[in-house]
């Protein structure tokens, strides 16, 4: 299925549907009070176990989502691990897009607050590609806000495997994908950090998925960044009218960007979600192909967390 590379495709293609019984589910607070830290808006897992919060994919063969697999860098030795399944010698075109992906999804939707989680990204060779992605997200298919092209209300936090030190942060209004006799059409804006330099880039259209460098700033800085088998703590904050980017790095929370543009900050009630998939390109610091990774390539989650004020 055609879409932008960095975009969700129309959700109801995953099976992720059943939206009013969803909104049942977060209405009756039916997930275990054991996974569930105070009284909803607020919540955090350590991800022991699935207890009844979280929608999973894992579509391909020899995909897996493991809660409570053991390891020593979580506080508790408990995270939950996605995997997506290697393939050697396979080129850009294999198993592409979010549609495969493996991932889990809240059952719960959630509108403004601070999203959190502490992740491990999947690396691969610098000829391949995957995207690590924590992002919140919502597509029903229809065009509330009438300008022709499908709602698509996202919040996207992705650092991609085969150019590891680059941050890519999205925010969408509106995707809809290409037909036999229409182009790809979306509205978002999106900003990029390279932490081995400091330096930014911006697309430079709100329809266009090419990037420009824009800005540099020592204080974004990290050489070692990402570490190998390191783990991040890393979210964004949504309101209104901002959102604002962040990544805690030895002890220091940095804001990655913030975005002011109500034009494309969802104002509707979101997913929270993980996943990991596999992009055709690479995206930074110029377009190039990516292949399928040879290897498993593996997203680990050790907390999640969301709450309001």
């Amino acid at each position: 299925m055609a879409q932008t590379s960095e975009a969700w495709s129309s959700i109801p293609e995953r099976g992720w549907r059943a939206r009013a019984g969803l909104l049942l589910l977060m209405a009756a607070g039916c997930a275990p009070q054991n996974a569930v830290v105070g009284a909803f808006p607020g919540w955090s897992t350590q991800f022991v176990a699935e207890e009844g919060l979280w929608q999973e994919a894992a579509p391909l063969p020899g995909a897996t989502i493991a809660f409570g697999a053991p390891n020593g860098a979580a506080g508790d030795n408990a995270v939950v691990e996605l995997r997506l399944p290697g393939l050697p010698g396979a080129g850009p075109d294999t198993d592409s897009g979010p549609d495969v992906a493996t991932q889990i999804a809240t059952r719960r939707f959630m509108q403004f607050g601070t999203f959190r989680a502490r992740v491990s990204f999947a690396s691969c060779a610098p000829t391949e590609e995957v995207a690590s992605a924590v992002f919140a997200f919502f597509n029903d298919g229809s065009d509330v806000n009438g300008n022709g092209i499908v709602d698509n209300p996202e919040i996207d936090f992705q650092v991609l495997c085969g150019t590891p030190t680059f941050i890519v942060l999205t925010c969408w209004s509106d995707f809809e994908q290409a037909t036999a006799t229409t182009p790809e059409r979306f509205i978002k804006q999106s900003h990029a950090v390279d932490m081995s330099t400091g330096d930014s880039y911006d697309t430079v259209s709100e329809s266009d998925n090419a990037f420009a460098k824009t800005t540099t700033g020592s204080d974004l800085v990290d050489p070692g960044f990402p570490a190998a088998n390191g783990f991040y703590e890393v979210g964004f904050d949504w309101q209104p009218t901002r959102v604002r980017f962040f990544i805690v790095n030895q002890g220091r929370e940095m804001t990655l960007w913030t975005l002011g543009d109500s034009k494309v900050i969802p104002q509707v009630p979101l997913q929270f979600i993980l996943n990991l998939w596999h992009p055709t390109e690479h995206w930074l610091p110029a377009r190039s192909p990516g292949d399928y990774p040879a290897t498993d390539a593996v997203l680990r989650a050790d907390w999640a967390e969301y709450w309001t004020p």
